[in-house]
């Protein structure tokens, strides 16, 4: 059995001003809330887009857990991978509204698939990828010390 957990980056500022805009504030205060809530889940590989805003948000968790982040491959492959077991039995996956749902259809989750909005930067999907069988979903949500 494999766990990827999927978030989205977390916040920014909208409307963006540039293609590959940085985290604001509350998403570099979102991004410790998260290295806090995973830390202790005994990540072995963490992946992250090539954008800024993701990389920075892997970044606490990357410091914490001492594990290099990766560029995360096309789904297909990335599920693939998941299900060989090349990457450890707790991946943790920071990507993008479009992506994150590719991923948990790549990975078997059934539909529906959820939907994040422009503004919703507290999911955390836990994926479960059973070898071989379906994989299963629970929705989370985390906030920041502040919330």
């Amino acid at each position: 059995m494999t766990t990827v957990l999927l978030v989205r980056h977390a916040d920014i500022e909208l409307p963006p001003h540039s293609d590959d805009p940085p985290l604001s504030s509350a998403g570099r205060e979102r991004a410790e809330t998260l290295a806090h809530v995973v830390g202790a889940a005994r990540v072995t590989t963490v992946f992250t887009s090539s954008r800024l805003r993701t990389k920075q948000t892997a970044e606490p968790l990357v410091a914490r857990i001492g594990v290099p982040p990766r560029e995360t491959p096309p789904p297909a492959a990335f599920a693939q991978q998941v299900r060989s077991g090349i990457f450890g039995e707790m991946i943790m996956v920071v990507g993008h509204s479009n992506t994150v749902p590719q991923m948990m259809d790549a990975l078997g989750v059934p539909p529906p698939l959820p939907e994040i909005g422009e503004r919703e930067f507290d999911n955390l999907f836990v994926v479960t990828v059973l070898q071989p069988g379906p994989a299963s979903m629970a929705h989370l949500k985390y906030g920041t010390p502040s919330m």
